[in-house]
Parts: structure tokens; C-alpha cells; sequence
């Protein structure tokens, strides 16, 4: 399976909502409309373009922690090996050991979600809009991850190595900034002590066979997207 397909899987397991990719370094935001192509949402404009206007709000703070099976975690303290790093260790170090190719570790202690307010209405007002196309979703929750940690490898038996704030470690807050990574073997994919969007709530309109835009009995204009990352191109 491809990187960003299953980084995708990882997101709608766990936050239950579509994977932003790249990860933290993308600059998606509220009202984004666009198509998936090859497992990953491609931002063609936002509805901003059409006139369409939208009040904000901060939904319940989220996170997220994930290791792939098989994955080993050591822990590190003067070059001998402990079950609990303890607060006042000396050359502390967590060691993750993946053993097989492809593996994940994802993990952000604090991710803010921003969300687009009145979506019901939003969705009246493109199903209006001469030319919106069936395929397009829109961006309508935003999860800004803090202190993230997003690691895949390539090969079997990778190792890596976190050392720096103690306090962290004992954590395990392994995306914080004041802390250091070192790598075995190249990374499929390598993010570390940055803050930025992970994942992103997307909606599209509902239609009726035919391809008639649908406005139903009880004005359910839209069809909320739960980490389907369904190909349209």
C-alpha cells in the first residue's frame, strides 16, 4: 500500500475524518474544494471564489497516538538500558525498533480543530452555483496537529532514536521541539516538532440518480465524508 493510502487509514481509524497530505507542511484551510486523486485530496480552489461566505468555531480538541504492530520502545539512561527513564537521567534516549517495512508511528498529544459553521447552509447555497461539479468536497473541519511526530520506513528492522528534554521523553512527547531524532535507514516519510494540518473534514452534495443535485424532505443538502478517500480522476 502506498504511503499517503495508508497514512489515510491511520486518520480515519483514529480522528474518523480524511488524512491532509502532505502532513503539517500542507496550507489547506476552511472552505478548500477538491477531487482525490491516487489516495490523496487535491485542493482545486475554495468556495470563497463564488462568493459563498462562512462563520468559524473551535471544535473539541482531539489527538492522536499510533504505532504500528511489531515495534519495539527502549528506553535509555547513561548508556544502560531502564524500564522508566527517571527525571533526573543523564544521556536519557527512547529507541523505537520497526521490524517490518512500511511501519507507522504518528502521535500528537494536542490537535486544535477549527470548523466551518452552518454547513447545511453552505451546501444550499453550491447546490445553486451553475457548474459545481458532482465529484467536489469541501474542507469544513481543519485538525492542526501540535508537536507532531510522523514517521514511516521503507525497510524492515529501522531503528529511531529520540534523545534530548528528559521531562519529554519520560512522556514520550516524541514530536516536541527542544528533542533530537536520529535514523537508522532513510524514512518513507519524516516529520518532526512542527505544528500544521494532519487531517481534514470534507463534505460533498448529495444526488439523485440522473445526476439532479438533491434537496431532500429534510434538508440534508450534503453528505459528510468520513476518511473515504475514493478516487476521482
Amino acid at each position: 500500500m502506498k504511503i499517503p493510502n495508508a497514512f489515510n487509514d491511520i486518520i480515519k481509524a483514529h480522528l474518523n475524518v480524511n488524512a491532509a497530505w502532505l502532513p503539517i507542511t500542507n496550507t489547506f484551510q476552511l472552505g478548500d474544494y477538491g477531487i482525490f486523486s491516487d489516495g490523496v485530496f487535491m485542493q482545486l480552489g475554495n468556495i470563497s471564489e463564488f462568493g459563498i461566505q462562512f462563520e468559524t468555531a473551535e471544535g473539541p480538541e482531539s489527538s492522536i497516538n499510533f504505532t504500528s504492530t511489531e515495534t519495539s520502545v527502549i528506553n535509555f539512561s547513561g548508556g544502560a538500558q531502564v524500564d522508566v527513564i527517571p527525571p533526573t537521567a543523564v544521556d536519557a534516549k527512547v529507541t523505537m525498533k520497526f521490524t517490518t517495512k512500511g511501519s507507522f508511528f504518528v502521535k500528537s498529544p494536542v490537535i486544535h480543530v477549527e470548523v466551518m459553521q452552518n454547513i447545511q447552509r453552505i451546501g444550499a447555497q453550491l447546490k445553486d452555483i451553475d457548474g459545481w461539479r458532482r465529484k467536489w468536497k469541501v474542507v469544513h473541519q481543519v485538525y492542526h496537529a501540535k508537536d507532531a511526530a510522523i514517521f514511516s520506513t521503507i525497510a524492515a528492522d529501522t531503528d529511531l532514536t529520540f534523545s534530548g528534554n528528559v521531562k519529554a521523553l519520560r512522556e514520550l512527547n516524541l514530536g516536541a521541539a527542544d528533542i533530537n531524532v536520529n535514523t537508522s535507514k532513510e524514512m518513507g516519510l519524516e516529520m518532526h516538532g512542527k505544528e500544521g494540518v494532519i487531517a481534514l473534514g470534507l463534505f460533498k452534495l448529495r444526488w439523485l440518480g440522473g445526476g439532479v443535485k438533491s434537496l431532500d424532505a429534510s434538508h440534508q443538502d450534503i453528505e459528510l465524508l468520513h476518511g473515504e478517500a475514493e478516487e476521482d480522476v
